[in-house]
Protein backbone atom coordinates (compact mmCIF):
# COMPACT_ATOMS: atom_id res chain seq x y z
CA UNK A 1 0.00 0.00 0.00
CA UNK A 2 1.30 3.23 -0.75
CA UNK A 3 0.57 7.06 -0.36
CA UNK A 4 2.44 9.05 -2.50
CA UNK A 5 3.13 7.75 -5.64
CA UNK A 6 6.65 8.75 -7.82
CA UNK A 7 7.99 6.86 -11.01
CA UNK A 8 11.94 7.63 -11.65
CA UNK A 9 14.16 5.33 -13.88
CA UNK A 10 11.25 3.60 -16.79
CA UNK A 11 11.66 0.23 -18.10
CA UNK A 12 9.71 -2.10 -20.57
CA UNK A 13 7.31 -5.03 -20.12
CA UNK A 14 7.41 -8.16 -18.00
CA UNK A 15 4.49 -9.92 -19.36
CA UNK A 16 5.12 -12.70 -17.09
CA UNK A 17 4.32 -10.52 -14.06
CA UNK A 18 0.98 -10.29 -13.22
CA UNK A 19 0.44 -6.00 -13.58
CA UNK A 20 0.72 -5.68 -9.33
CA UNK A 21 3.39 -7.73 -8.87
CA UNK A 22 5.89 -5.49 -10.94
CA UNK A 23 8.54 -3.56 -9.70
CA UNK A 24 7.85 0.61 -9.67
CA UNK A 25 9.72 1.06 -12.77
CA UNK A 26 8.44 -1.40 -14.88
CA UNK A 27 5.46 -0.79 -17.49
CA UNK A 28 2.24 -2.87 -17.34
CA UNK A 29 2.24 -2.14 -21.13
CA UNK A 30 4.84 -0.13 -23.09
CA UNK A 31 4.98 1.12 -27.28
CA UNK A 32 7.11 3.19 -29.01
CA UNK A 33 9.35 4.29 -25.71
CA UNK A 34 13.30 3.91 -26.09
CA UNK A 35 13.90 3.27 -22.77
CA UNK A 36 17.40 3.33 -22.55
CA UNK A 37 18.53 5.46 -19.93
CA UNK A 38 16.05 5.85 -17.10
CA UNK A 39 13.90 8.15 -19.15
CA UNK A 40 10.77 7.73 -21.07
CA UNK A 41 11.57 9.12 -23.90
CA UNK A 42 10.34 8.13 -28.24
CA UNK A 43 11.53 5.97 -30.34
CA UNK A 44 11.96 7.83 -33.90
CA UNK A 45 9.87 6.67 -36.91
CA UNK A 46 11.51 4.49 -39.43
CA UNK A 47 13.41 5.64 -42.70
CA UNK A 48 13.43 4.30 -46.22
CA UNK A 49 16.93 3.18 -47.37
CA UNK A 50 15.92 0.90 -50.33
CA UNK A 51 13.46 -0.11 -52.54
CA UNK A 52 13.52 -3.61 -54.24
CA UNK A 53 12.37 -4.49 -57.51
CA UNK A 54 11.79 -8.17 -55.82
CA UNK A 55 10.37 -9.68 -52.67
CA UNK A 56 13.20 -10.44 -50.55
CA UNK A 57 13.49 -12.68 -46.94
CA UNK A 58 16.60 -11.44 -45.89
CA UNK A 59 19.16 -8.56 -46.44
CA UNK A 60 22.89 -7.29 -45.93
CA UNK A 61 24.69 -4.54 -46.52
CA UNK A 62 27.77 -4.42 -48.40
CA UNK A 63 29.77 -1.37 -48.05
CA UNK A 64 26.84 1.10 -49.62
CA UNK A 65 25.29 -1.77 -51.46
CA UNK A 66 22.01 -3.39 -50.24
CA UNK A 67 21.90 -7.34 -50.94
CA UNK A 68 18.74 -9.46 -50.45
CA UNK A 69 18.02 -12.41 -51.27
CA UNK A 70 14.22 -14.33 -51.33
CA UNK A 71 15.51 -17.14 -48.93
CA UNK A 72 17.79 -17.39 -45.67
CA UNK A 73 21.30 -16.18 -46.22
CA UNK A 74 24.52 -15.64 -44.82
CA UNK A 75 26.98 -13.52 -45.84
CA UNK A 76 30.71 -12.98 -44.72
CA UNK A 77 33.20 -10.51 -45.90
CA UNK A 78 36.14 -12.69 -47.28
CA UNK A 79 39.48 -12.39 -44.73
CA UNK A 80 41.40 -11.70 -47.87
CA UNK A 81 43.24 -8.37 -49.59
CA UNK A 82 40.70 -7.88 -51.84
CA UNK A 83 36.76 -7.04 -51.90
CA UNK A 84 34.75 -10.04 -51.20
CA UNK A 85 31.77 -11.43 -49.59
CA UNK A 86 31.04 -14.97 -49.36
CA UNK A 87 27.68 -16.20 -48.87
CA UNK A 88 25.64 -19.24 -48.50
CA UNK A 89 22.05 -19.74 -48.89
CA UNK A 90 19.51 -21.96 -48.52
CA UNK A 91 18.24 -24.05 -51.65
CA UNK A 92 21.45 -22.82 -53.34
CA UNK A 93 25.43 -23.70 -53.40
CA UNK A 94 28.12 -21.57 -51.43
CA UNK A 95 29.02 -18.45 -53.85
CA UNK A 96 31.38 -15.13 -53.25
CA UNK A 97 30.99 -12.09 -54.70
CA UNK A 98 33.69 -10.31 -56.23
CA UNK A 99 33.77 -6.61 -58.41
CA UNK A 100 29.70 -6.85 -57.90
CA UNK A 101 29.78 -10.39 -59.31
CA UNK A 102 28.53 -13.74 -57.75
CA UNK A 103 30.77 -16.68 -58.85
CA UNK A 104 30.71 -20.41 -57.14
CA UNK A 105 32.49 -20.39 -54.37
CA UNK A 106 33.64 -24.19 -55.33
CA UNK A 107 37.08 -24.43 -57.21
CA UNK A 108 36.75 -28.25 -58.59
CA UNK A 109 40.01 -30.29 -57.90
CA UNK A 110 41.38 -31.91 -60.73
CA UNK A 111 40.07 -35.33 -61.36
CA UNK A 112 42.13 -36.15 -64.04
CA UNK A 113 45.97 -37.50 -63.72
CA UNK A 114 48.47 -36.39 -65.76
CA UNK A 115 50.64 -38.61 -68.59
CA UNK A 116 54.34 -38.43 -68.57
CA UNK A 117 56.26 -39.23 -71.46
CA UNK A 118 60.30 -39.30 -71.27
CA UNK A 119 62.86 -37.85 -73.89
CA UNK A 120 65.85 -38.65 -73.70
CA UNK A 121 68.62 -42.07 -72.56
CA UNK A 122 67.92 -43.25 -68.79
CA UNK A 123 71.01 -44.17 -66.86
CA UNK A 124 69.43 -46.61 -64.82
CA UNK A 125 72.22 -46.86 -62.37
CA UNK A 126 71.57 -43.46 -61.19
CA UNK A 127 67.70 -43.38 -61.87
CA UNK A 128 65.08 -42.10 -59.75
CA UNK A 129 61.48 -42.28 -60.11
CA UNK A 130 59.29 -39.38 -59.71
CA UNK A 131 55.35 -39.24 -59.99
CA UNK A 132 53.72 -35.40 -60.95
CA UNK A 133 50.96 -33.96 -60.41
CA UNK A 134 49.03 -30.46 -61.19
CA UNK A 135 46.44 -27.81 -59.63
CA UNK A 136 44.76 -24.74 -61.14
CA UNK A 137 45.22 -21.81 -60.27
CA UNK A 138 42.83 -18.14 -60.50
CA UNK A 139 43.16 -14.71 -60.49
CA UNK A 140 42.31 -14.46 -56.73
CA UNK A 141 45.48 -16.37 -55.90
CA UNK A 142 43.24 -19.61 -55.20
CA UNK A 143 45.15 -22.74 -55.69
CA UNK A 144 42.95 -26.40 -55.79
CA UNK A 145 43.79 -29.52 -54.00
CA UNK A 146 46.70 -31.81 -56.29
CA UNK A 147 44.96 -33.92 -59.19
CA UNK A 148 45.57 -37.80 -59.25
CA UNK A 149 49.64 -38.67 -59.35
CA UNK A 150 51.06 -39.14 -62.58
CA UNK A 151 52.48 -42.74 -63.17
CA UNK A 152 55.62 -43.13 -61.86
CA UNK A 153 58.86 -42.64 -64.25
CA UNK A 154 62.44 -43.29 -64.26
CA UNK A 155 64.74 -40.04 -64.50
CA UNK A 156 68.19 -39.15 -64.80
CA UNK A 157 70.17 -36.18 -65.38
CA UNK A 158 69.56 -35.23 -69.16
CA UNK A 159 66.33 -36.39 -69.70
CA UNK A 160 63.53 -34.16 -69.67
CA UNK A 161 59.65 -34.96 -68.91
CA UNK A 162 56.59 -34.04 -70.74
CA UNK A 163 53.61 -33.76 -68.69
CA UNK A 164 50.73 -34.26 -70.40
CA UNK A 165 46.74 -35.62 -70.60
CA UNK A 166 45.64 -32.47 -68.64
CA UNK A 167 42.18 -30.71 -70.18
CA UNK A 168 42.23 -27.17 -71.41
CA UNK A 169 38.70 -25.80 -70.31
CA UNK A 170 39.33 -24.66 -66.62
CA UNK A 171 35.76 -24.58 -64.24
CA UNK A 172 33.41 -22.21 -65.36
CA UNK A 173 32.80 -18.72 -63.77
CA UNK A 174 36.33 -19.15 -61.74
CA UNK A 175 38.63 -16.58 -62.93
CA UNK A 176 40.97 -19.63 -63.30
CA UNK A 177 44.04 -18.61 -65.04
CA UNK A 178 46.96 -21.11 -64.92
CA UNK A 179 47.82 -24.75 -63.88
CA UNK A 180 50.65 -25.52 -61.69
CA UNK A 181 52.87 -28.27 -61.56
CA UNK A 182 54.39 -30.58 -59.25
CA UNK A 183 56.78 -32.88 -58.98
CA UNK A 184 57.53 -35.67 -55.97
CA UNK A 185 61.18 -35.46 -54.24
CA UNK A 186 61.78 -38.22 -51.65
CA UNK A 187 64.00 -37.03 -48.70
CA UNK A 188 66.32 -38.38 -46.53
CA UNK A 189 63.96 -39.73 -43.85
CA UNK A 190 62.25 -41.75 -46.83
CA UNK A 191 59.06 -38.97 -47.02
CA UNK A 192 57.95 -38.34 -50.44
CA UNK A 193 56.32 -34.92 -51.00
CA UNK A 194 55.59 -32.86 -54.11
CA UNK A 195 57.38 -29.58 -54.97
CA UNK A 196 56.68 -26.99 -57.33
CA UNK A 197 58.18 -26.74 -60.18
CA UNK A 198 56.12 -24.73 -63.11
CA UNK A 199 53.34 -22.91 -63.38
CA UNK A 200 51.57 -22.81 -67.25
CA UNK A 201 48.08 -20.82 -68.75
CA UNK A 202 45.43 -22.94 -67.81
CA UNK A 203 44.70 -23.62 -71.51
CA UNK A 204 47.97 -25.39 -72.16
CA UNK A 205 47.25 -29.23 -72.07
CA UNK A 206 51.00 -30.19 -71.72
CA UNK A 207 54.50 -28.67 -70.09
CA UNK A 208 58.21 -30.36 -70.31
CA UNK A 209 59.91 -30.47 -67.69
CA UNK A 210 63.60 -29.91 -67.91
CA UNK A 211 65.29 -29.88 -64.26
CA UNK A 212 67.92 -27.99 -65.34
CA UNK A 213 65.82 -25.29 -66.48
CA UNK A 214 63.10 -25.68 -63.78
CA UNK A 215 64.69 -26.80 -60.15
CA UNK A 216 62.10 -27.82 -57.99
CA UNK A 217 61.16 -25.11 -55.28
CA UNK A 218 58.66 -24.85 -52.27
CA UNK A 219 56.85 -27.62 -50.89
CA UNK A 220 52.90 -27.78 -51.96
CA UNK A 221 50.61 -26.09 -49.33
CA UNK A 222 47.13 -27.50 -50.72
CA UNK A 223 47.18 -30.90 -50.42
CA UNK A 224 44.52 -31.54 -48.55
CA UNK A 225 42.51 -28.52 -49.73
CA UNK A 226 39.00 -29.86 -50.86
CA UNK A 227 35.89 -27.50 -52.40
CA UNK A 228 33.66 -26.00 -50.29
CA UNK A 229 30.38 -28.27 -49.77
CA UNK A 230 27.59 -27.99 -52.27
CA UNK A 231 25.09 -27.66 -49.35
CA UNK A 232 26.99 -25.59 -46.87
CA UNK A 233 25.35 -23.38 -44.90
CA UNK A 234 25.31 -20.67 -41.89
CA UNK A 235 28.64 -19.42 -43.20
CA UNK A 236 30.09 -17.52 -39.88
CA UNK A 237 33.37 -16.03 -39.62
CA UNK A 238 35.57 -16.89 -36.81
CA UNK A 239 39.28 -15.29 -35.93
CA UNK A 240 42.55 -15.65 -37.78
CA UNK A 241 40.94 -16.16 -41.12
CA UNK A 242 38.84 -19.07 -40.12
CA UNK A 243 35.57 -19.56 -42.05
CA UNK A 244 33.03 -22.18 -40.56
CA UNK A 245 29.71 -23.80 -41.58
CA UNK A 246 27.55 -26.74 -41.46
CA UNK A 247 25.52 -29.43 -43.52
CA UNK A 248 23.40 -32.19 -41.21
CA UNK A 249 25.67 -33.12 -38.70
CA UNK A 250 29.28 -31.95 -39.91
CA UNK A 251 31.00 -29.30 -38.69
CA UNK A 252 33.26 -27.57 -41.23
CA UNK A 253 36.32 -25.08 -41.38
CA UNK A 254 38.02 -23.56 -44.51
CA UNK A 255 41.60 -23.82 -43.78
CA UNK A 256 42.69 -20.31 -42.40
CA UNK A 257 42.73 -17.15 -44.91
CA UNK A 258 41.98 -19.57 -47.61
CA UNK A 259 37.91 -19.18 -47.92
CA UNK A 260 37.76 -21.31 -50.98
CA UNK A 261 39.54 -24.72 -49.49
CA UNK A 262 37.53 -26.61 -46.88
CA UNK A 263 39.78 -29.29 -46.03
CA UNK A 264 37.55 -32.68 -44.72
CA UNK A 265 40.51 -33.38 -42.43
CA UNK A 266 39.01 -30.45 -40.05
CA UNK A 267 35.24 -31.36 -40.02
CA UNK A 268 34.50 -32.49 -36.76
CA UNK A 269 30.58 -34.30 -36.36
CA UNK A 270 27.97 -33.57 -33.41
CA UNK A 271 25.06 -36.17 -32.44
CA UNK A 272 22.07 -34.37 -33.62
CA UNK A 273 21.67 -32.00 -36.43
CA UNK A 274 23.32 -28.56 -36.64
CA UNK A 275 20.37 -25.52 -37.05
CA UNK A 276 23.03 -22.60 -36.81
CA UNK A 277 26.21 -21.08 -35.73
CA UNK A 278 27.31 -18.24 -33.95
CA UNK A 279 30.86 -16.96 -32.93
CA UNK A 280 31.42 -15.03 -30.09
CA UNK A 281 34.87 -14.19 -28.66
CA UNK A 282 37.18 -16.92 -30.16
CA UNK A 283 34.18 -19.32 -29.54
CA UNK A 284 32.05 -20.47 -31.74
CA UNK A 285 28.73 -21.94 -30.61
CA UNK A 286 26.58 -24.73 -32.41
CA UNK A 287 23.40 -25.37 -32.15
CA UNK A 288 21.22 -28.55 -32.59
CA UNK A 289 18.62 -30.13 -32.56
CA UNK A 290 19.70 -31.60 -29.39
CA UNK A 291 22.21 -30.52 -26.44
CA UNK A 292 24.29 -27.25 -28.25
CA UNK A 293 28.36 -26.91 -28.34
CA UNK A 294 30.83 -24.94 -27.44
CA UNK A 295 33.85 -25.10 -30.16
CA UNK A 296 37.35 -23.16 -29.46
CA UNK A 297 40.25 -23.36 -31.15
CA UNK A 298 42.70 -20.75 -32.81
CA UNK A 299 43.78 -23.01 -36.25
CA UNK A 300 40.91 -25.69 -37.60
CA UNK A 301 43.28 -28.30 -36.83
CA UNK A 302 43.47 -27.82 -33.26
CA UNK A 303 39.66 -27.42 -32.34
CA UNK A 304 37.85 -28.70 -29.38
CA UNK A 305 34.25 -29.07 -29.49
CA UNK A 306 32.41 -29.47 -25.71
CA UNK A 307 29.38 -30.35 -25.53
CA UNK A 308 27.03 -28.45 -23.17
CA UNK A 309 24.52 -31.34 -21.57
CA UNK A 310 21.79 -29.69 -21.55
CA UNK A 311 18.72 -30.58 -23.90
CA UNK A 312 18.36 -26.94 -25.04
CA UNK A 313 17.69 -27.51 -29.30
CA UNK A 314 17.59 -24.52 -31.40
CA UNK A 315 14.21 -24.10 -32.99
CA UNK A 316 15.05 -21.17 -35.20
CA UNK A 317 18.41 -20.70 -37.30
CA UNK A 318 17.57 -17.10 -37.83
CA UNK A 319 17.11 -16.57 -34.11
CA UNK A 320 20.51 -16.69 -33.25
CA UNK A 321 22.37 -13.46 -32.63
CA UNK A 322 25.57 -12.82 -31.93
CA UNK A 323 25.82 -10.07 -28.67
CA UNK A 324 29.50 -10.05 -28.54
CA UNK A 325 30.10 -12.01 -24.93
CA UNK A 326 27.92 -14.81 -26.16
CA UNK A 327 25.15 -15.69 -27.90
CA UNK A 328 21.00 -15.89 -27.72
CA UNK A 329 18.44 -18.05 -29.41
CA UNK A 330 15.20 -19.58 -29.13
CA UNK A 331 14.55 -23.00 -27.81
CA UNK A 332 11.09 -24.53 -27.11
CA UNK A 333 11.36 -22.94 -23.15
CA UNK A 334 12.44 -19.14 -24.15
CA UNK A 335 15.51 -17.34 -24.89
CA UNK A 336 18.92 -19.35 -24.15
CA UNK A 337 21.92 -16.93 -23.83
CA UNK A 338 24.97 -19.34 -24.35
CA UNK A 339 28.82 -18.77 -23.77
CA UNK A 340 32.10 -19.96 -22.49
CA UNK A 341 30.85 -20.53 -19.36
CA UNK A 342 27.58 -22.75 -20.24
CA UNK A 343 24.27 -21.73 -21.63
CA UNK A 344 21.45 -19.81 -19.44
CA UNK A 345 17.12 -19.47 -19.97
CA UNK A 346 17.38 -15.44 -19.79
CA UNK A 347 14.03 -15.03 -20.13
CA UNK A 348 12.62 -17.24 -17.86
CA UNK A 349 11.31 -14.51 -15.86
CA UNK A 350 10.14 -12.82 -19.14
CA UNK A 351 7.04 -14.75 -19.96
CA UNK A 352 5.18 -18.20 -19.13
CA UNK A 353 5.95 -21.04 -21.02
CA UNK A 354 2.40 -20.61 -22.61
CA UNK A 355 3.15 -16.94 -23.39
CA UNK A 356 6.40 -17.90 -25.27
CA UNK A 357 4.74 -20.53 -27.03
CA UNK A 358 2.23 -18.76 -28.57
CA UNK A 359 4.91 -16.47 -29.93
CA UNK A 360 5.70 -18.70 -32.16
CA UNK A 361 9.63 -19.12 -31.61
CA UNK A 362 10.36 -21.51 -34.33
CA UNK A 363 9.33 -18.27 -36.72
CA UNK A 364 11.09 -16.05 -34.61
CA UNK A 365 13.83 -13.80 -36.50
CA UNK A 366 16.31 -11.76 -34.36
CA UNK A 367 19.20 -9.08 -34.78
CA UNK A 368 21.40 -7.45 -32.24
CA UNK A 369 20.46 -3.86 -31.20
CA UNK A 370 22.97 -2.27 -29.00
CA UNK A 371 22.94 -4.83 -26.25
CA UNK A 372 19.06 -5.56 -26.74
CA UNK A 373 18.28 -8.58 -28.60
CA UNK A 374 15.63 -7.83 -31.09
CA UNK A 375 12.84 -9.73 -32.76
CA UNK A 376 9.68 -10.14 -34.74
CA UNK A 377 8.10 -13.42 -35.49
CA UNK A 378 7.51 -14.03 -39.21
CA UNK A 379 4.12 -15.66 -38.89
CA UNK A 380 0.91 -14.56 -37.04
CA UNK A 381 0.83 -14.34 -33.46
CA UNK A 382 0.33 -13.07 -29.97
CA UNK A 383 3.39 -10.61 -30.74
CA UNK A 384 2.28 -9.82 -34.52
CA UNK A 385 5.29 -8.69 -36.57
CA UNK A 386 6.11 -5.97 -34.34
CA UNK A 387 9.83 -5.32 -33.60
CA UNK A 388 10.28 -6.52 -30.29
CA UNK A 389 13.51 -6.44 -27.85
CA UNK A 390 14.92 -7.85 -25.10
CA UNK A 391 16.78 -5.49 -23.05
CA UNK A 392 19.22 -7.79 -20.81
CA UNK A 393 21.79 -4.75 -19.71
CA UNK A 394 20.19 -4.42 -16.10
CA UNK A 395 19.42 -7.14 -13.21
CA UNK A 396 16.13 -7.79 -14.77
CA UNK A 397 15.47 -8.43 -18.64
CA UNK A 398 12.85 -6.25 -19.51
CA UNK A 399 10.85 -6.11 -23.00
CA UNK A 400 10.67 -3.10 -25.51
CA UNK A 401 8.14 -2.79 -28.08
CA UNK A 402 7.65 -0.52 -31.10
CA UNK A 403 4.85 -0.77 -33.72
CA UNK A 404 7.43 -0.55 -36.59
CA UNK A 405 6.25 -4.34 -38.13
CA UNK A 406 9.33 -6.32 -39.86
CA UNK A 407 9.47 -9.20 -42.58
CA UNK A 408 13.15 -9.85 -41.08
CA UNK A 409 16.07 -8.18 -39.36
CA UNK A 410 19.81 -6.93 -39.68
CA UNK A 411 21.83 -5.46 -37.51
CA UNK A 412 24.71 -3.33 -39.39
CA UNK A 413 27.96 -4.21 -36.88
CA UNK A 414 30.06 -1.34 -38.30
CA UNK A 415 27.58 1.22 -37.63
CA UNK A 416 25.45 0.03 -34.93
CA UNK A 417 22.68 0.72 -36.99
CA UNK A 418 19.30 -1.76 -37.38
CA UNK A 419 17.37 -2.32 -40.68
CA UNK A 420 14.77 -4.54 -41.31
CA UNK A 421 12.96 -5.42 -44.30
CA UNK A 422 9.02 -4.51 -44.73
CA UNK A 423 6.45 -7.13 -43.98
CA UNK A 424 5.50 -7.61 -47.81
CA UNK A 425 9.28 -7.98 -48.73
CA UNK A 426 9.98 -4.75 -51.34
CA UNK A 427 11.21 -2.59 -48.76
CA UNK A 428 14.34 -1.53 -46.51
CA UNK A 429 13.98 0.63 -43.70
CA UNK A 430 16.45 1.70 -40.71
CA UNK A 431 14.85 0.97 -37.47
CA UNK A 432 15.39 4.70 -34.59
CA UNK A 433 17.07 6.21 -37.34
CA UNK A 434 18.91 9.15 -35.54
CA UNK A 435 17.54 11.49 -37.83
CA UNK A 436 13.90 10.49 -37.73
CA UNK A 437 10.58 11.86 -36.46
CA UNK A 438 9.59 11.41 -32.70
CA UNK A 439 6.90 8.27 -32.44
CA UNK A 440 4.41 8.89 -29.72
CA UNK A 441 5.04 6.63 -26.87
CA UNK A 442 2.45 5.24 -24.84
CA UNK A 443 3.55 3.87 -21.07
CA UNK A 444 1.08 2.80 -18.66
CA UNK A 445 2.55 2.25 -15.21
CA UNK A 446 1.56 -0.98 -12.78
CA UNK A 447 -1.11 -0.58 -10.69
CA UNK A 448 -0.81 0.76 -7.02
CA UNK A 449 -2.64 0.04 -4.24
CA UNK A 450 -3.17 2.88 -1.66
CA UNK A 451 -4.84 2.68 1.85
CA UNK A 452 -8.61 3.02 2.42
CA UNK A 453 -9.60 4.66 -0.94
CA UNK A 454 -7.10 7.15 -0.54
CA UNK A 455 -7.69 10.69 -2.42
CA UNK A 456 -4.67 12.22 -4.41
CA UNK A 457 -4.71 15.58 -4.44
CA UNK A 458 -1.68 16.95 -6.77
CA UNK A 459 0.99 15.98 -9.65
CA UNK A 460 3.84 17.09 -11.38
CA UNK A 461 5.38 15.45 -14.65
CA UNK A 462 9.48 16.73 -14.87
CA UNK A 463 10.38 16.74 -18.47
CA UNK A 464 14.24 17.43 -19.73
CA UNK A 465 12.84 20.43 -21.42
CA UNK A 466 13.54 19.60 -24.80
CA UNK A 467 11.08 19.44 -27.36
CA UNK A 468 7.53 17.52 -27.72
CA UNK A 469 4.41 17.11 -25.61
CA UNK A 470 3.07 14.71 -22.96
CA UNK A 471 -0.09 14.04 -21.76
CA UNK A 472 -0.85 12.20 -18.47
CA UNK A 473 -3.56 10.06 -17.93
CA UNK A 474 -4.05 8.85 -14.33
CA UNK A 475 -6.60 6.44 -13.34
CA UNK A 476 -8.45 5.36 -10.38
CA UNK A 477 -9.70 1.87 -10.21
CA UNK A 478 -9.60 1.19 -13.93
CA UNK A 479 -11.21 3.78 -15.16
CA UNK A 480 -10.08 7.70 -16.31
CA UNK A 481 -9.60 9.88 -13.58
CA UNK A 482 -7.87 13.04 -14.80
CA UNK A 483 -5.87 13.85 -17.66
CA UNK A 484 -3.53 16.82 -18.36
CA UNK A 485 -1.38 18.30 -20.80
CA UNK A 486 0.99 20.17 -18.17
CA UNK A 487 4.58 19.58 -17.65
CA UNK A 488 7.38 20.53 -15.26
CA UNK A 489 4.66 22.17 -13.11
CA UNK A 490 2.30 20.95 -10.89
CA UNK A 491 -1.27 20.70 -11.40
CA UNK A 492 -4.27 19.90 -9.06
CA UNK A 493 -6.28 16.70 -9.19
CA UNK A 494 -10.50 16.77 -9.10
CA UNK A 495 -11.99 15.15 -5.92
CA UNK A 496 -11.91 11.77 -5.77
CA UNK A 497 -11.06 8.66 -4.28
CA UNK A 498 -9.53 4.94 -5.37
CA UNK A 499 -8.02 1.90 -4.01
CA UNK A 500 -6.11 1.53 -7.25
CA UNK A 501 -4.10 3.90 -8.87
CA UNK A 502 -2.59 3.85 -12.30
CA UNK A 503 -0.61 6.85 -14.74
CA UNK A 504 -0.56 6.58 -18.12
CA UNK A 505 2.02 9.10 -20.26
CA UNK A 506 1.98 9.75 -23.90
CA UNK A 507 3.84 11.81 -26.08
CA UNK A 508 7.31 12.82 -27.76
CA UNK A 509 8.69 14.35 -24.60
CA UNK A 510 11.65 12.68 -22.70
CA UNK A 511 10.24 12.37 -19.12
CA UNK A 512 12.01 12.16 -16.44
CA UNK A 513 10.07 11.64 -13.27
CA UNK A 514 6.28 11.51 -12.29
CA UNK A 515 5.33 12.34 -8.94
CA UNK A 516 1.69 12.19 -7.41
CA UNK A 517 0.56 13.29 -3.63
CA UNK A 518 -2.18 14.40 -1.54
CA UNK A 519 -0.65 18.08 -0.84
CA UNK A 520 1.96 19.79 -2.71
CA UNK A 521 4.41 19.56 0.15
CA UNK A 522 4.76 16.04 -0.38
CA UNK A 523 5.79 15.95 -3.37
CA UNK A 524 8.78 16.17 -2.57
CA UNK A 525 11.62 16.32 -5.53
Amino acid sequence: MVDRIALRGFAGETPKVPPHYLPETHAASSINAALETGDLSPLRASALRQALSSVADSLYLHDATWLSWASDADAVPGPVATDRLYITRAGAAPVMRVDGVERPLALPTPTVAPTVVLTGTVNSAVATAYVYAWTWVTLLGEETAPSPLSPSILWSDGCTVTVGGMPNTPPANRLVTGKRIYRSETSATGETELFFVAEIPAANVSYVHDPALAPIQEAIRTKDFGPVPANLQGLTALPNGIMAGFRGKELWFSEPYQPHAWPSIYMLTTNDFIVALAAFGTSLAVLTTGMPYVVQGLHPEQMTMEKIEQPLPCVSKRSVVDMGYAAIYATPDGLVQIGTQGATLISQNLWTQRQWTLMEPHNIRAARYGQRYAFVSAASSTMGQAIAMVDTTGGAPFLVRSDDTARALFSHDRSGKLFYLTVNGSEIREFNPVTGGLKPYTWRSKPFRVTDSQPFGIAIVDTDGGAGSVTCIIRADGAEFYRSSVRDNPFRLPAGRGREWQIELTGTASVIQVRMATIISELGD
